[in-house]
């Protein structure tokens, strides 16, 4: 491998490390472990739902934290995008905590055909700035929100609050400075902007994950603001309303699909070291005006396994007449974690089991 020899290099004669110009690696392939979890009814029984509610399956990929072969890169993924579904494989987007675009691939749920592979092949694109150079520390890195454009996507950054554009050209994608924002004021670092959506009108929806931390004001914080705009707006766009928490929950990702906003929001106790994972369908029209009218749809919560899910695609079940919710977890680099995508089909009509239970 290149990065041992030159690290071995640079041992011998640092002078020849500063002359070495060889660019960054900005893409990376290989093939990380897939397999499904086995659930019992009493792990079941931490289902939490309002109608119909039937889980698909339960998969665990591999990252580094598990398997020491794999880039150190791949993990705590946020965010979760449907790329294609076609046969009996769907691919997914992510984002990474770290600056990464993640692309990889599961079973179709909607093929009766569908079964869980050993393997899953895995796409790493190294996030950039407006000079090419990968992005570099905490508050630079900290990619949370992911949204598909006409000519790529966008992607929403926490700490330090912005968004980029990333843009696929003939020789790979490269970023620029998307719309900007104004809203941030009282803001938690690590409590900006972590959800961004598209809407069907082609502008887009970005939402905080908490609300202004004032002191002496906790109602403050169950307000999570969010702004709708336009992607190649120079403006600067104000918040248009507020999404309402509860208690210790926050937004993790929002999808929008037809007339429907979908919002995930998660809660973690740090006494109890207890995460629960909340999904709420809201109207697209109540949230254009400014007042979210939402819905809690599922719930998840011991004895169901629980880890810090942030992130969900939703697309419709043709088979069923309901929706498909898929829904990923963030591993933070964490040993103690995984990452993990659940699949779920909600308010079907009918019958439609589909591939292997987990």
């Amino acid at each position: 491998m290149r990065v041992p020899a030159l690290f071995a290099l640079c041992l011998i004669s640092s002078a020849a490390c500063a002359q070495s110009s060889a660019p960054p690696v900005l893409e990376t392939y290989f093939s990380t472990p897939i397999s499904a979890q086995t659930l019992t009814p009493e792990n079941l029984a931490g289902i939490g739902k309002t109608g119909q509610a039937e889980l698909i399956y339960a998969l665990r990929l591999e990252t580094r934290r598990q398997d020491p072969k794999l880039p150190e890169e791949f993990g705590g993924l946020s965010s979760l995008s449907v790329r294609i579904a076609e046969g009996d494989t769907i691919s997914f987007d992510a984002i990474t905590d770290r600056g990464h675009l993640a692309r990889f691939s599961a079973p179709n749920p909607l093929s009766q055909k569908a079964a869980i592979r050993t393997e899953t092949p895995v796409q790493l694109i190294t996030l950039t700035d407006p000079a090419d150079k990968p992005l570099r520390g905490g508050n630079q890195i900290d990619s949370e929100g992911l949204a598909p454009t006409d000519t790529g996507f966008l992607i929403s950054f926490e700490r330090n609050h912005r968004l980029i554009e990333l843009v696929k050209t003939d020789t790979g994608y490269k970023s620029q400075p998307g719309p900007s924002l104004t809203g941030f004021e009282g803001l938690e670092p690590n409590g900006g902007m972590e959800a961004l959506a598209r809407l069907p009108n082609g502008q887009y929806l970005a939402s905080a994950e908490y609300g202004p931390d004032r002191l002496g004001d906790a109602a403050a914080k169950l307000k999570a603001p969010y702004w709708i705009f336009d992607q190649n707006s120079k403006a600067v766009t104000a918040p248009r309303g507020n999404f309402e928490n509860q208690g210790r929950f926050g937004i993790t990702d929002i999808r929008v699909l037809g007339e429907e906003v979908w919002v995930l929001k998660r809660s973690y106790d740090p006494a109890t070291k207890i995460n629960l994972s909340r999904l709420e369908a809201c109207s697209l029209e109540s949230v254009v005006m400014g007042g979210p009218i939402c819905t809690a749809k599922l719930t998840l919560a011991p004895p169901f396994p629980m880890d810090n899910y942030e992130g969900l695609a939703v697309m419709n079940d043709p088979q069923s007449g309901g929706k498909i919710v898929f829904i990923l977890s963030d591993d933070n680099f964490s040993a103690d974690q995984g990452t993990f995508l659940l699949a779920f089909r909600l308010d079907a009509s009918i019958s439609a089991n589909i591939g292997d239970k987990p």
